[in-house]
């Protein structure tokens, strides 16, 4: 019989807490900051931003192929990495949010942003990151707002 893949909840960068640790989460947020050395992302929304190891999800040739012409990029359809290059755009992530046994560097942020709440202990470790171009953030809080608000539908068993 076939695996079943684990889900990934989907929740909003501000309401990630300590016992999340080990979950399989989707979340969506701004990328302020992405460093090529370390493979760690900057996640941001509201005033809370996550640190994310992207290195599981990144394919060096296609990461190289976003600088090269149209015609010598990468033909595979399911690798996108144009995230890498828009900054301040919104992006989906789904990944196992870890502790780390030492602190993560926090990148340099632009000065024009108010220092987010960042815990350095906490990232997520990355198995897909794609752009999210129609994400509309309010939309999606509310509509996680209702769902938490709802009783659960009793089944028959």
């Amino acid at each position: 019989m076939p695996q079943q893949v684990e889900h990934a909840t989907v929740v909003m960068l501000d309401s990630i807490r300590e016992h999340d640790v080990g979950r399989k989460l989707r979340v969506a947020g701004r990328m302020l900051s992405y460093d090529p050395e370390s493979a760690l992302v900057l996640l941001h929304d509201a005033s809370s931003a996550l640190l994310v190891d992207a290195s599981l999800c990144i394919d060096l040739e296609a990461m190289h192929s976003i600088f090269n012409s149209p015609s010598e990029r990468s033909k595979n359809p399911n690798v996108d990495h144009s995230w890498v290059l828009q900054r301040k755009s919104y992006v989906w992530v789904v990944g196992y949010l870890e502790r780390a046994d030492d602190p993560l560097p926090i990148p340099i942020l632009p000065a024009h942003l108010p220092a987010p709440d960042i815990n350095p202990s906490v990232f997520m470790r990355a198995l897909i990151i794609s752009p999210a171009k129609d994400l509309d953030v309010m939309r999606l809080r509310a509509a996680l707002t209702a769902m938490a608000e709802a009783p659960p539908t009793p089944y028959p068993v």
